[in-house]
C-alpha cells in the first residue's frame, strides 16, 4: 500500500463493530471519457457509493489539489452517489500546509449535496509521519481516529433539505 493511502487504513480501528468496510479506488490512471456512460470499474464504484452511509475521500496532494485518479473517479459520480452521504476528508502531502486539497474536496462533495464532516485530516510532511508504512505521528493518529469516530457517529445524520441543483438534476434517481 502506498504511504499516501495508509491513513485511510487507520480509520477502521477507530470505529469497531460499526460495519465499516474499506474499499479503495486503486491508483489506476486510466483515461476518462466524459461521453462514455461507464468505463472500467466506474459502475461498481458508483453502486458502492450509493449504498454507503459514509465515505472518506482521501488523496495525496498534487500541485495544491487532489489526484487526477480521484478526479476521474468523481467525474463518474453525481448526486445519486453522494446526496445525503456523510463524507470525511483526508489528504497527505510531502510538504507543509496541504489544506487547499481539503478545500477542493469539500467543495466537490458539497456540490454533490454530501454532508461533509467539519473535522478533516491533513498530513503534512508525510515522510516524517510514517515508519515502515505505519502511522507513527501520535498527533496525526489522534486526528485520524477522531475522523473515523465522527464518520460513524454522523453516518446516519438527518439530511439537509435538497438543493435546487439536486431537484433539477435530470439524471438523478428518485
Amino acid at each position: 500500500m502506498a504511504p499516501s493511502l495508509t491513513p485511510t487504513r487507520e480509520i477502521k480501528p477507530s470505529a469497531p463493530n460499526s460495519g465499516y468496510e474499506r474499499r479503495t479506488r486503486g491508483g489506476g490512471r486510466g483515461d476518462f471519457d466524459a461521453d462514455a456512460g461507464e468505463a472500467g470499474d466506474a459502475a461498481a464504484l458508483c453502486r458502492r457509493l450509493r449504498a454507503a452511509d459514509a465515505v472518506v475521500l482521501g488523496s495525496p496532494v498534487y500541485h495544491g489539489s487532489y489526484s487526477s485518479a480521484l478526479k476521474n473517479a468523481l467525474d463518474y459520480c453525481g448526486f445519486d452517489e453522494f446526496e445525503e452521504t456523510t463524507v470525511g476528508l483526508l489528504c497527505v502531502a510531502g510538504g507543509a500546509f496541504p489544506t487547499t486539497t481539503l478545500d477542493h474536496l469539500r467543495s466537490v462533495a458539497r456540490a454533490l449535496n454530501a454532508w461533509v464532516l467539519p473535522h478533516q485530516v491533513a498530513v503534512p510532511r508525510a515522510d516524517g509521519a510514517f515508519q515502515d508504512r505505519q502511522l507513527e505521528n501520535e498527533d496525526v493518529a489522534e486526528r485520524v481516529d477522531t475522523l473515523g469516530r465522527r464518520l460513524v457517529e454522523y453516518a446516519t445524520i438527518e439530511p439537509d433539505p435538497r438543493t435546487v441543483e439536486a431537484i433539477r438534476n435530470v439524471g438523478a434517481e428518485d
